[in-house]
């Protein structure tokens, strides 16, 4: 054997022993593209949750609000907080009597209802047959809102739990909002009342359990004015 083939030889096996681990090594690469287990990057393709909604900051004179209150279908845009001559199914003078829809913006009341660290808003939402008299205000209500997913949802609608005996619909407003409940104040009508003048008076409070309002309870503070 010549000096030339004993150099080739050793060369030769390296090189082989090369090609040998660079096989070993794509082989390696390409099991874990393919074994399902993602790598680092992949990560970031999954979209980022929305921002929540500020309340305390938001224009509740000129959003929009859901319709079930008011027996619309769909929602009620506001501006300056009303909307005027609003399809409706309540019965007035006429069947299916348009209504007025007033928000009290100026009486929100903001709390932690459902315990995430962020305040839920309460807004008062009052339903009149369109340009009538305070006889003919069909519904009012407390709409409660979340608005944790970046979007304004409504958790549900507070309505007086004491009897409608008046013309006009019984008048609530909330007073404190803490987490798992709502405490509120109910003005309601005796058979005696005018329909400006409410007699009556009553403490309410409401639970929030699985994701609903539910009543819990109301305690009458003033009876109201009854018929002789």
């Amino acid at each position: 054997m010549t000096n030339g083939s004993k150099q080739r030889g050793p060369v030769l096996a390296a090189t082989i022993a090369t090609v040998i681990v660079l096989l070993a090594v794509g082989a390696w690469w390409l099991y874990r593209a393919d074994d399902g287990t993602p790598t680092q990057h992949e990560g970031t393709s999954a979209k980022p949750g929305s921002k929540p909604l500020d309340l305390e900051v938001l224009d509740w004179r000129n959003t929009a609000i859901p319709g079930g209150l008011c027996r619309h279908q769909g929602s009620i845009s506001l501006r300056d907080g009303t909307a005027t001559n609003v399809p409706s199914t309540f019965d007035g003078p006429e069947p299916n009597m348009p209504q007025d829809v007033s928000a009290f913006t100026d009486e929100v009341v903001y709390g932690d209802l459902t315990g995430d660290g962020r305040w839920e808003a309460a807004l008062p939402v009052l339903c009149s047959n369109h340009d009538s008299t305070a006889a003919g205000q069909r519904a009012m209500g407390v709409m409660v809102f979340d608005g944790a997913a970046g979007r304004l949802r409504l958790i549900g609608t507070l309505t007086t739990q004491q009897p409608r005996l008046g013309e006009p619909p019984n008048y609530i407003r909330v007073e404190k909002i803490t987490r798992g409940s709502i405490t509120t104040t109910e003005t309601f009508y005796g058979t005696a009342d005018a329909n400006c003048c409410p007699t009556g008076l009553a403490d309410s409070a409401w639970h929030f359990t699985q994701g609903k309002l539910v009543a819990e309870s109301s305690t009458v503070r003033a009876t109201p004015s009854a018929a002789p």
